[in-house]
């Protein structure tokens, strides 16, 4: 199942402070083409609380699906928890949890376990890796368990104040490990590639990205989103721009294409994102 969960890494900026409160409630509808699936309704909430060196982060969503057949709607609720430590003024180490409780009998009470380490230059650059366990018990004909190491590198460049505004490049290689993958009709592994370029330019911030390869039960945005209905996507991209209300106070709309597989059928969604943050 995808998931939305629409938040900026504000990593480099805690690097900055001494300690914060964000508060995020986002929403999204998703449209699929070609699937079983019909159309999805996602609400979610995210906050984080940082007090140098320690930052706690939390993520609730509902996600509710609707079937164009006579399958019933599948309702699904995702929490995430996550501490990072930072140590120094250059590293960084999380470690944290993504639960589901959903009406996919598969994937229910799925169980994800989340580890990352980064190194980080203020406005510089930045390099790290995530590694994560995704366990389903549920899964047939036996226990389901997937491996995943994500290293990701991001480049800083351009003049905040110039006309152009400044720019923050982001490159991430997924490797995707089944075990047992044969049981499960899977592939031995799955690889993927990605790029996304930022633009802060005044009041806006904006994004654009793609990415391509195949990925099958992914994690991405650092444990947040969760792939767990066992479509393979085949690539996808996105854009997203956002508005500063207020010093504190941001407004956020994001778009989202994927191409997926489902029962050997090319299909793809489009989603639309909305999200309001604000920080204390």
């Amino acid at each position: 199942m995808k998931k939305t969960l629409l938040f900026l890494s504000l990593s480099a900026t805690l690097a900055m402070a001494k300690s914060s409160v964000t508060v995020m409630p986002y929403s999204a509808y998703i449209n699929y083409s070609g699937s079983t699936k019909e159309s999805a309704a996602i609400v979610g909430l995210y906050a984080s609380v940082y007090n140098f060196p320690n930052k706690f982060e939390l993520g609730l969503e509902n996600t509710n699906i609707q079937y164009n057949n006579d399958s019933p709607d599948l309702d699904q609720n995702d929490f995430t928890a996550i501490y990072t430590r930072f140590i120094a003024k250059n590293y960084s180490f999380k470690i944290g949890i993504h639960s589901i409780q959903s009406d996919d009998t598969l994937t229910d009470n799925g169980l994800i376990g989340i580890v990352g380490m980064s190194y980080y230059k203020y406005l510089k650059y930045n390099f790290g890796i995530d590694l994560y366990y995704s366990k389903y018990k549920n899964y047939f004909p036996k226990e389901l368990k997937v491996t995943q190491i994500s290293p990701y590198a991001g480049f800083n460049f351009g003049n905040y104040a110039s006309k152009w505004g400044s720019f923050y490049l982001k490159a991430q290689y997924n490797y995707i490990k089944p075990q047992s993958a044969a049981s499960f009709a899977l592939k031995k592994s799955y690889n993927s590639f990605g790029l996304t370029l930022t633009q802060y330019k005044g009041k806006f911030t904006t994004t654009i990205g793609a990415w391509t390869g195949k990925k099958a039960f992914a994690v991405a945005n650092g444990g947040f989103t969760v792939y767990n209905l066992g479509e393979t996507y085949k690539g996808g991209a996105k854009a997203a721009v956002s508005y500063s209300l207020r010093k504190n106070t941001t407004f956020s709309l994001k778009y989202n294409y994927a191409k997926f597989t489902e029962a050997q059928k090319n299909a793809h969604t489009d989603t639309f994102s909305l999200s309001l943050s604000h920080t204390w």
